[in-house]
């Protein structure tokens, strides 16, 4: 039976506490932290994953910078792109229960090396094993964390798989805390589109200013550029009869409308 020492208990313990306290911009960022120091990988990367009836779409893409590889925004949406190819690789998305796994436990070596993206963890970011951590809350898939290793560094042992579902609990109840499609994000979605006529986009934007973000913050995150948020922002404060980011801000709280997301 696998338990932790003494050792990992705390080690567990204090991972647990950061995860707990860390802010929104911080969150990933930390689990990455905490993941790699109970389970060394080589490389990892993260989305979140907004929920529609008939697909999963893979959003804000990130990569843990302390690792030995790390990919660029680019590659890391290609691998998203390349994924949603396979039907195997997409029902997985589609259960209602948190997933901890090995690529090995569920793929053939025949399927990932005949996968395009199989092909392109091996060949093109050199990688050969992977672990992963499928978020789920109430139906909803929250997001991913790939873990992925050189053929040198070994496959993921049970040991790891272990650590990481000890750890998954707390992670997804933190993520569905900052995901835009909690129930506090849907009822915000709900007042900023019914009341003001926000888009989409505008209403991503909204939240962004309430965290108070610069138009560059914003742009970086959306992967636009800044002239085209400051272009949303007027068509924002002019559907919210507003003048500026202040009030934009005041009205978002004084509504109850303000959209906490990762």
């Amino acid at each position: 039976m696998l338990q932790l020492n003494e050792q990992e208990c705390w080690q567990m313990s204090m991972g647990l506490t950061r995860i707990m306290a860390a802010s929104i911009d911080e969150f990933r960022q930390t689990v990455f932290q905490v993941m790699n120091e109970m389970v060394p990988f080589d490389c990892g990367v993260s989305y979140v994953v907004r929920n529609y009836p008939d697909k999963k779409d893979c959003l804000d893409p990130l990569a843990y910078p302390k690792a030995k590889v790390v990919p660029t925004t680019n590659e890391i949406f290609r691998a998203a792109e390349l994924a949603h190819k396979s039907s195997g690789y997409t029902a997985l998305e589609w259960q209602k229960q948190s997933l901890v796994f090995r690529d090995s436990d569920m793929f053939s070596d025949e399927f990932m090396f005949r996968t395009e993206i199989g092909r392109m963890l091996k060949n093109e970011w050199g990688m050969r094993y992977a672990c992963k951590v499928f978020s789920i809350f109430n139906g909803l898939l929250l997001g991913k964390f790939w873990l992925l290793r050189y053929e040198e560094s070994g496959n993921f042992e049970e040991k790891d798989l272990f650590r990481l579902r000890l750890l998954e609990p707390l992670i997804t109840r933190r993520m569905y805390e900052y995901h835009p499609q909690n129930k506090k994000g849907e009822m915000a979605k709900k007042i900023l589109t019914e009341r003001y006529g926000l888009t989409e986009r505008e209403r991503q934007i909204t939240g962004l200013i309430c965290r108070g973000m610069s138009n560059k913050q914003i742009a970086d995150k959306l992967f636009c550029a800044e002239s085209t948020v400051k272009k949303h922002i007027t068509a924002i404060t002019k559907k919210m009869e507003v003048s500026n980011r202040t009030e934009i801000i005041h009205r978002c709280v004084i509504e109850n409308a303000v959209q906490s997301f990762i």
